[in-house]
């Protein structure tokens, strides 16, 4: 689990550590909603899917042509 976190050089990702607690966030609340009635806004699920996305989605980009430029 730490080398998920981590760059090349040992150090934290911030990025993947972003995207990950807004996975983690957006699957708290789907969960909160499937037992009460109260329903979250949808731009704001959106949100936080779309951060979450981006976040990981740019680490990898980083990751990919970083490769390829070595």
């Amino acid at each position: 689990m730490r080398q998920f976190f981590t760059e090349d050089n040992d150090r934290l990702s911030m990025k993947r550590l972003c995207g990950f607690i807004c996975v983690v966030i957006l699957v708290v609340t789907m969960y909160h909603n499937s037992f009460y009635d109260t329903e979250p806004s949808e731009a704001l699920v959106y949100s936080v899917a779309s951060l979450a996305f981006a976040c990981l989605g740019l680490t990898t980009a980083v990751k990919i042509f970083k490769k390829n430029d070595q």
